[in-house]
């Protein structure tokens, strides 16, 4: 059976915590582990947290044992690997003025195709309905 891992967080490491399980801006993933922090500070066993959130003990376990090695730098992902942008910020603002200047209204495709012909970057029109998704519901909060 694992050890009982219990951490104390003193009262301004609390109020960080709680203030990042509320904020939308923050990752979920960092959300949630500041809210298994504060659950374990709070005396709940490894077993209530996972039932809880609805991650693996094994999980809780591993975020517990991070803030005891790296403190707040472990509630944050690594940037991970992957290809590089092939767009820039400037292109979807492009898109998103075309969108509210032209009174003609255009579908994912013809942006896609746009964006091909006038600035030469090739995105799926699945991929920018998720970017344009995406930057829409950040304007609104």
């Amino acid at each position: 059976m694992p050890a009982c891992l219990k951490i104390q967080l003193t009262k301004l490491e609390e109020q960080e915590l709680l203030k990042l399980t509320h904020d939308p801006k923050i990752p979920s993933r960092t959300r949630t582990r500041a809210e298994i922090l504060c659950l374990n500070a709070r005396g709940w066993k490894v077993k209530e947290i996972a039932d809880w959130v609805k991650l693996s003990e094994n999980t809780i376990r591993k975020t517990i044992s991070r803030w005891i090695i790296q403190g707040k730098e472990g509630l944050w992902d690594l940037p991970r690997s992957g290809r590089k942008r092939t767009w820039k910020e400037e292109d979807i603002k492009y898109l998103e003025e075309l969108s509210e200047k032209d009174e003609k209204t255009y579908n994912s495709r013809q942006l896609s195709n746009l964006l091909k012909k006038e600035r030469k970057i090739k995105l799926t029109p699945g991929r920018i309905r998720k970017i344009l998704k995406k930057r829409s519901g950040n304007r609104n909060k």
